[in-house]
């Protein structure tokens, strides 16, 4: 009989200077996002984070302890914990008891809690690690925000596009350090190919490309549900004895146990964005690096469930994202052939591409005593268009090829952890996010509605209908 972890019972809770230039305001639109004014957005003013001394340990909680988590562990928090050693792991949290129990193992934190309001509600917790399904995004760091706890909030940083607007509204009143969980701006080599870019050697850019493959002979996301194939959890119960389904469901739709849509959540608009909030969140927060942060002026979507037939989200998934600075996103995700294209940055004087050295086969999710898993080492190729060469001497510096390096990276985790010290703006920080969350929900909004979805950047509002194409002389 496997022992119960020390669980806290839950309470009762009642230059081209022009170059990326914001498109026009002043068009008609269906939905406003405005800084919220309701009394339950605004910090109490008892709700202060403590001010951390050089030599103060920072008290973790780590709401959501499955996959994800399981991740952040290998490969940012317990490398931080051996190396500096400037945290604790004050606290665990997850609706299942057997993860529960899992993480408490792992990380040798003195509580676990079913409940993440027990957490939140901890005066000596400074900050909170949230790694749970989409949909609890926004509610569980909106309480953390207004409890005075730095949050590192995995992506996607939202569900809604709403939700972003409060969370970077959120931030600013609590003056609280939001770190989002994906890949790009922690990437020196996209910073870097971002400076070259706005140097203009590559002419105007006028559209990029990245997608997100993956393929399984299961299907993507049917992750096995313990008893039925996981070897992981063989003998592990899953029943509402010991997962709290309601809280789990939180302000999705109220349906009955479901342990499928538990642990195979990002099957279901109820919980996830699929392909979209999944995988190409990472990719076009890596292409907004390099690009440039904007809000999108206007999103169509396009893809369906074409080979795994168990799923609400499409298997097959494409957007075309524009921006206001005259460029297009083409962002294409399939869960049915794991060749991914390269990412690709299109100008008309040079084809920039991401070329990547393939690392050793390996899990990110293995044992916490080995090594952190070996990545891709990547660079730059950025190849000229050749009349443009010969006719512009800044086209490419002149090269037919020009390498950028990639650089070693700091982790978000670790940024995240600094910036909790210094009170700087952490690297990915809810702005971006919400920048990112707009191109990707709208994308997500135009596939299910089957229309194309506009966007007012200045307004920071989605349009009833997409305004006309610009004329020009």
């Amino acid at each position: 009989m496997p022992t119960k972890p020390n669980v806290e019972r839950p309470k009762p809770q009642s230059s081209r200077r022009q170059f990326f230039r914001c498109a026009g305001a002043g068009l008609a639109a269906e939905t406003f996002f405005p800084a919220p004014t309701s009394a339950r957005d605004k910090p109490a003013p008892p709700a202060r984070g403590r001010i951390l001394g050089a030599n103060d340990r920072i008290n973790l909680g780590f709401i959501g302890n499955g996959m994800q988590f399981l991740g952040l562990l290998q490969r940012a928090f317990q490398a931080r914990k051996e190396g500096k050693g400037d945290f604790e792991y004050a606290a665990v949290c997850d609706v299942w008891e057997p993860r529960l129990k899992n993480a408490q193992e792992k990380t040798k934190a003195e509580k676990a809690y079913r409940n993440y309001h027990e957490v939140i509600q901890r005066a000596d917790i400074d900050a909170v690690v949230i790694a749970v399904p989409d949909h609890l995004h926004y509610p569980i760091a909106r309480e953390a925000l207004l409890a005075g706890k730095d949050v590192y909030l995995e992506k996607p940083m939202t569900y809604t596009i709403e939700e972003s607007a409060r969370l970077e509204e959120l931030v600013r009143q609590t003056r609280r350090i939001l770190q989002v969980g994906g890949t790009g701006p922690a990437t020196r080599l996209n910073w870097k190919i971002n400076e070259y870019i706005r140097s203009g050697k590559m002419g105007k850019i006028l559209w990029g490309l990245i997608s997100y493959n993956r393929n399984t002979g299961s299907g993507m996301w049917d992750y096995p549900i313990p008893g039925v194939g996981d070897e992981a959890w063989p003998h592990a119960e899953v029943s509402e004895r010991n997962l709290d389904w309601n809280l789990w469901l939180g302000p999705a739709k109220k349906r009955p146990f479901s342990a499928e849509r538990y642990f195979r959540w990002r099957k279901f608009w109820d919980y996830s964005g699929g392909n979209a909030t999944d995988l190409l969140y990472h990719r076009l927060g890596t292409m907004c690096t390099m690009l440039g942060f904007e809000f999108p002026t206007r999103v169509t979507a396009a893809g369906g469930i074409y080979v795994q037939k168990n799923r609400e989200v499409p298997d097959v998934y494409m957007t075309a994202v524009e921006y206001p600075g005259d460029y297009t996103v083409n962002m294409i995700s399939c869960m049915a052939n794991s060749e991914s294209a390269p990412i690709t940055v299109y100008g008309n004087w040079a084809t920039l591409q991401i070329v990547q050295d393939r690392a050793p086969a390996g899990s990110a999710m293995g044992d916490l005593t080995r090594e952190r898993p070996r990545r891709s080492r990547e660079r730059a190729v950025i190849r000229a268009e050749r009349e443009f060469l010969n006719r512009f001497q800044e086209a490419n510096e002149g090269k037919t090829e020009v390498v950028i390096e990639s650089e070693p990276n700091e982790d978000l985790a670790d940024n995240w952890l600094n910036c909790m010290r210094s009170r700087e703006k952490p690297v990915y920080d809810v702005t971006r996010g919400y920048q990112v969350m707009t191109a990707i929900k709208l994308g997500v909004d135009s596939y299910r509605q089957g229309k194309v979805l506009a966007f007012d950047p200045s307004t920071r509002r989605v349009l009833k209908q997409p305004p006309p194409r610009k004329a020009y002389a």
